[in-house]
């Protein structure tokens, strides 16, 4: 073997001196961090079209439905006043409908005070908004796939991100309210004087069901429960998709207690569904994928793109505002409803029972404009008014024991409550005389008390482990 020279050996320093590696200073890139090009999002036809739609629709319901929306976060009265002003063109639009086509006549001809949510004004309202969707829709797509194909936007991410977040509040205040006047029970209050001593046939389906909900505040209060923890998961990214899933199963059971037994709140509760499902829908393939085929699935809102950042801040201070301004109000104001409930049943009113109208100088009118009948002052402090139909109609009463007056309000009725001076010659007797300028459109009412049972089975059976035979009567 022949000996290498210094002439004849290959000069390795000069071939691969610009090796990096061998530079001792040399730092590995990491590829995680380099900037990489982004790749335009595409949707097809018919989802920009059905986005389009929903987008319309969706966000002309939920914030000018004269219910409860996000404008609910906006206080001193601020965000009343601008969901009026956004539904005032749908509310009086139909009832210019419902005037010079429709032909309407009597108490569903104009807009007034109600406990229901489905008038035929309000289902007008609702085809109105239906038909500016359409018409928005059509607009929109015309000016969008038209454009030149360089301009044309294939996806809209950031309008997305704004209007699952704008669905997410308003699902999220409208479950935590219902949820907090459940887990208080006052939405479903106890039995009422006035259906116990009814015949149980002379009962509406939804007075029945409200009874029977009432009947027993724990499982009022678990209902509450399960729709504040669907209300407070869908506010937040995270938990987003959980909290819409739960949201529809609970939606969709008040759905079918509103059908089923003709709760006038059908409209509203349905579109709580419809919009559970729009913020559902983009994440069917993740969940088709992960229940169906066993492979991992990742949400719509588990990952949010860099340049959204921006986005997710203002989307968190929306979150924290309505929890300290919308939520936390309510929760102070319904347990002080509560506990003043609960203080009232422990010592009811000396006026509490049935209070049968003998004579009025003028009719004490009820909510469809049919007279007075009886009077029922319930222990949980609520009261309930019988028509000379045997209708019966909720309202309330504020005493104030120093003056020794009251004010009486039924459902349905607009202005202020009258104030009535209470006298009462006997046990047996009260006179309510109105003051002020309440004179001028209230009369005298003179009422005798209505002796009642002390007991009813209903509240009194309770709960038994052991029952040789079921209890029926």
């Amino acid at each position: 073997m022949s000996e290498l020279t210094p002439e004849s050996s290959p000069d390795f320093s000069a071939d691969f001196s610009h090796a990096p590696i061998l530079d001792p200073s040399f730092q590995p890139v990491e590829t995680t961090n380099m900037p990489t090009v982004p790749t335009p999002q595409r949707w097809s036809f018919g989802t920009r079209l059905a986005f389009r739609f929903s987008f319309c629709y969706l966000m002309i319901y939920a914030l000018g439905c004269a219910n409860a929306t996000v404008w609910e976060v906006i206080p001193f009265h601020i965000g009343e006043h601008i969901e009026e002003w956004l539904a005032w063109p749908f509310f009086h639009g139909a009832q210019w409908l419902g005037d010079h086509y429709f032909h309407l006549t009597g108490v569903g001809a104009k807009l007034h005070g109600t406990g229901s949510g489905d008038t035929i004004l309000n289902w007008i309202a609702v085809g109105i908004m239906l038909v500016v969707a359409i018409l928005a829709t059509v607009i929109w797509t015309a000016f969008a796939e038209l454009r030149a194909p360089a301009r044309r936007s294939l996806a809209y991410p950031r309008l997305f991100f704004w209007f699952r977040l704008t669905l997410r509040l308003t699902l999220g205040v409208a479950m935590i309210g219902y949820g907090l006047a459940k887990l208080f029970p006052l939405q479903m209050g106890p039995p009422s004087l006035a259906v116990l001593n009814e015949p149980l046939g002379n009962t509406s389906p939804m007075t029945m069901l409200w009874t029977l909900i009432g009947l027993n505040p724990v499982y009022e209060m678990v209902c509450g429960a399960a729709e504040i923890t669907a209300g407070i998961l869908i506010l937040f990214r995270r938990t987003g998709l959980l909290g819409e899933l739960l949201t529809a199963f609970l939606t969709t059971n008040i759905v079918l207690y509103n059908f089923c037994y003709d709760v006038p709140v059908k409209i509203y509760a349905a579109h709580l569904v419809l919009m559970s499902i729009a913020l559902i829908v983009p994440d069917m393939p993740a969940l088709y994928n992960f229940f169906f085929l066993h492979r991992p699935g990742k949400p719509i809102d588990g990952w949010v793109k860099p340049a959204r950042r921006y986005g997710l801040r203002i989307e968190t201070i929306c979150v924290v505002v309505v929890l300290l301004l919308a939520v936390l109000p309510e929760v102070f104001g319904l347990r002080k409803g509560y506990a003043e409930q609960l203080a009232s049943q422990r010592n009811p009113p000396p006026i509490t029972g049935q209070w049968h109208l003998v004579s009025a100088t003028k009719p004490f009118l009820t909510g469809d404009g049919v007279p007075l009948a009886d009077i029922f002052f319930e222990p949980s402090g609520r009261v309930m008014f019988r028509s000379s139909d045997t209708v019966l109609w909720r309202g309330g009463y504020h005493p104030d024991d120093k003056k020794h007056t009251i004010q009486l309000f039924v459902g349905g009725h607009d202005g202020p409550p009258p104030v009535y001076a209470l006298t009462k010659p006997d046990p047996t007797h009260m006179i309510l005389t109105p003051t002020g300028n309440d004179a001028k459109d209230n009369g005298t009412l003179t009422l005798v008390r209505v002796p009642l049972p002390s007991h009813y089975p209903l509240q009194d059976r309770g709960f038994h482990f052991v029952n040789e035979w079921g209890l029926e009567r």
